[in-house]
C-alpha cells in the first residue's frame, strides 16, 4: 500500500472494548509486546491492564494515562 502512515501506527482505535481486548491479549501473549493501553471517553483516565501483564506494560499504561490527563 502506498501510504506514508501504513505500517507505522502510534495509536490504534477499536470499535469496542471486546475487539481491543482480543488484540491486546494477542500482542502481549503471542508476540511478547509491551504496550500501554487505556480507555478513552471516560470522565477520568481509565488504565487497562491484566494480571498477567509485565511491570513494564503496566508502567506504560500508567504513563500513557498520565500524559492524557
Amino acid at each position: 500500500m502506498k501510504n506514508p502512515v501504513a505500517g507505522d501506527a502510534d495509536c490504534l482505535v477499536f470499535p469496542n472494548l471486546e475487539a481491543s481486548n482480543v488484540f491486546y491479549k494477542c500482542c502481549t501473549k503471542f508476540d511478547k509486546s509491551e504496550v500501554g493501553a487505556m480507555l478513552m471517553g471516560a470522565k477520568v483516565p481509565c488504565v487497562l491492564s491484566s494480571r498477567g501483564d509485565t511491570s513494564k506494560t503496566k508502567l506504560y499504561s500508567i504513563a500513557l494515562a498520565a500524559m492524557i490527563a
